[in-house]
């Protein structure tokens, strides 16, 4: 990083910005409390549970929004970059509700310009990163789990971007992992009464939702939907044992509410290595780091 001011640094100042929507949110040095780790999955995999603790970091930049589709494409369409994975399209009416609310199409879908991009491997999130760097002469990158986490919670340890408040407080009955088919009609038949991260959904009926769609999920540094939506990768491994495997954070909308609390850890596979792995409720969001 070039020698400056480095708070004087920030895209969302500069109207000249190369990426559409491209808004940095800056995370001071200092402390913060991280964890204690939680999980509910591939706990086989699972290395033992970090206590809560004070960790100290560097400042950094975290992007104010998950990569957009719109984003996406102005990657895929001036790099001409051959991603394997495939757009995904909210679906409308009786057909999303019983047969599937977000299902996989050919081409780019009018009118998800604002959707979190998804069904992106790690390796597809760091060529974007490296595209990201050569256009700001910057070090773009994934956050680690500990920058994710601070940008999400602040210094103060709150359970969620907005402080405590349960998101979803009508469906905390629900099973950590694995759902069952309660989930699935009770969704199907009962809408939210607050839901201030999506998530709870499950099976067939979900979809995320276009980012800062929810005005409460906003972090104390000023980044949007770092509850639920979409798991996010980072750069952390999950188990130092099994170094092809990364941890995703935030939840989305395909997991249960409980996967939202910021200090809940979650690996998307142990069988698929992070670079190979792509899902349609998994993208991620950049950091800028110093060099």
């Amino acid at each position: 990083m070039r020698k400056r001011e480095s708070r004087d640094w920030r895209l969302e100042t500069n109207p000249q910005s190369p990426v559409t929507d491209l808004q940095f949110c800056h995370i001071p040095a200092g402390p913060f409390s991280y964890g204690p780790e939680v999980c509910y999955e591939r706990l086989a995999q699972c290395p033992p549970f970090k206590p809560e603790q004070t960790i100290e970091l560097d400042e950094f930049w975290l992007a104010k929004i998950p990569v957009t589709y719109r984003q996406w494409r102005e990657f895929l369409e001036e790099t001409g970059y051959a991603w394997p994975g495939q757009w995904w399209r909210v679906v409308r009416g009786w057909r999303g509700m019983f047969l599937r609310a977000f299902a996989p199409t050919a081409v780019y879908p009018d009118g998800h310009d604002d959707l979190p991009i998804v069904d992106v491997s790690q390796a597809d999130a760091l060529a974007f990163c490296d595209w990201l760097s050569q256009k700001l002469d910057r070090r773009v990158t994934l956050p680690t789990e500990f920058q994710w986490e601070k940008a999400a919670r602040g210094a103060d340890g709150r359970p969620y971007p907005w402080g405590s408040e349960k998101p979803r407080p009508e469906i905390q009955w629900q099973r950590t992992f694995p759902v069952g088919p309660e989930t699935y009609l009770f969704s199907l038949l009962v809408k939210p009464r607050r839901e201030w991260a999506r998530a709870g959904w499950y099976w067939r009926n979900g979809h995320p939702l276009p980012v800062g769609a929810v005005p409460q999920n906003v972090s104390p540094y000023g980044c949007v939907d770092m509850s639920g939506n979409i798991w996010e990768w980072t750069t952390s491994v999950y188990n130092p044992d099994l170094p092809e495997f990364h941890v995703v954070k935030g939840g989305s909308w395909g997991y249960t509410i409980h996967h939202v609390r910021l200090n809940v850890r979650s690996a998307c596979s142990v069988t698929t290595p992070s670079r190979d792995y792509r899902a349609q409720g998994t993208g991620f969001r950049v950091a800028i780091v110093k060099r």
